[in-house]
């Protein structure tokens, strides 16, 4: 395998964050949202994070670092074989749930455990055929891409491909290439990206990214592979030009986080929880609406300290016990006293968010240039729109990792778009 390599370390000099449900793969971090969860640690990551991006497009790395693809697959399914008892099994990340882990060692077990007819079916395939492939000592996860009944024929801009759409892109292949015989011939496809280990359980067991897919073995009936971006020499590299705006906008967002105090409402506690996750749901929010990111800081921060009063006033109200409302009543108003304290604190995190950003769409919009298969999306016409990877995703030496979307792009056309078999 050859590994994107990095120089000066940014990224060994200290842990990347990643918020995991358990150390768990149910949830990744945009690389923007770090200021968010941590404040100033988190801020001055996101910053190492583009500093060693910077040198790696450059082309003079040294530090290790796999850079993967993020597939637009679904629904997420774990499969392997089970630590605590050796047996096969495949299931969804329900197979994590705190009580009744649901784990299908079984065709029956499938059907009992998952009402919706789609996913049913899609498990049932998966358990029928993945395996064929040699799980054995592993836990694994990845992306459903497609079964064998959901590979259609398009003609795209005059070219005959096969198409598969798993959730929002549409994934092209030319028909008559090598790559599409072997995907018909298959009964499911499947991107894998993360491993579990340790044990004596699966709820004991750690997300470790970038799974190198090399030792599951082959069978016709399992189209597979890895996220591992594997070779990226000549493709991704910037010009002078490119690299001098890349540095002004990294020094531009350090600059600007040097004037950013340490945010305490995100320490650690119930309080600071609540406001980290309001915060983000506010972004999404004002994103949605806007198609895009507010771009005045104080405007933003308005807005949220208002979202956060409402949506605080309405969990009160749905709370039954007098003590437990006494409770949240005491959090929202000791929420809303410090953020109209730290208002001027909240905009000054939002100023090196919006720097995050334009940063990150830059690298990503040079990582674009690394195409694997044709992707589109459908628009109201009907006819089809280029369009890129769903996103990246940077995996350190230890397995921590990142990803890297644009939400301008992806999410905003993801937003209310059932995921299928969800």
């Amino acid at each position: 395998m050859k590994a994107v390599d990095l120089t000066k370390g940014y990224l060994t000099e200290c842990t990347i964050y990643h918020r995991l449900d358990e150390n768990k793969n149910t949830h990744l971090e945009h690389l923007e949202d770090l200021i968010f969860n941590d404040g100033l640690p988190g801020g001055q990551q996101a910053i190492n994070y583009l500093h060693s991006f910077h040198e790696m497009l450059k082309g003079s790395a040294k530090t290790k670092f796999n850079l993967t693809t993020k597939w637009d697959g679904a629904p997420a399914v774990f499969v392997g074989t089970d630590p605590a008892d050796g047996k096969f099994f495949v299931g969804t990340k329900s197979i994590f749930n705190k009580r009744d882990p649901l784990v299908n060692k079984s065709i029956e077990d499938i059907k009992a455990n998952h009402e919706a007819e789609g996913l049913q079916e899609k498990l049932i395939s998966a358990f029928t055929h993945l395996q064929k492939l040699n799980f054995k000592g592993k836990v694994i996860q990845g992306d459903l891409l497609f079964t064998d009944d959901s590979i259609t024929d398009a003609n795209i801009k005059g070219q005959d491909f096969i198409v598969f759409k798993p959730n929002t892109i549409i994934y092209a292949i030319p028909k008559d290439s090598e790559l599409a015989k072997n995907i018909l011939r298959a009964k499911i496809g499947v991107v894998f990206h993360t491993e579990y280990v340790g044990g004596p359980t699966l709820a004991d067991t750690n997300a470790k990214f970038g799974f190198d897919a090399s030792t599951l073995g082959n069978n016709p009936d399992v189209w597979y592979r890895d996220a591992i971006i594997r070779d990226y020499s000549g493709q991704v590299t910037f010009t002078q030009d490119e690299s001098d705006k890349m540095s002004a906008l990294i020094n531009n967002a350090d600059s600007n986080l040097k004037s950013v105090k340490d945010l305490d409402f995100l320490k650690n506690n119930e309080f600071g929880e609540d406001l980290r996750k309001r915060i983000k749901t506010s972004v999404n929010v004002i994103m949605k609406e806007l198609t895009g990111f507010e771009q005045d800081p104080k405007v933003f921060a308005e807005r949220f300290i208002a979202e956060y009063k409402g949506f605080m006033k309405k969990a009160i109200d749905k709370l039954s016990k007098p003590e437990n409302q006494v409770k949240k009543t005491q959090l929202m108003l000791d929420g809303i006293k410090f953020l109209e304290d730290n208002q001027e604190q909240i905009e000054k995190a939002y100023i090196v968010y919006l720097d995050l950003i334009k940063a990150k769409e830059m690298i990503i919009n040079k990582l674009t240039n690394i195409k694997q298969i044709d992707t589109f999306v459908q628009n109201a016409e009907g006819d089809y729109d280029v369009t890129g990877e769903e996103g990246f995703v940077a995996v350190d030496r230890i397995g921590n990792a990142i990803k890297l979307v644009d939400r301008l792009d992806f999410s905003v056309k993801n937003f209310g778009t059932g995921k299928p078999g969800a």
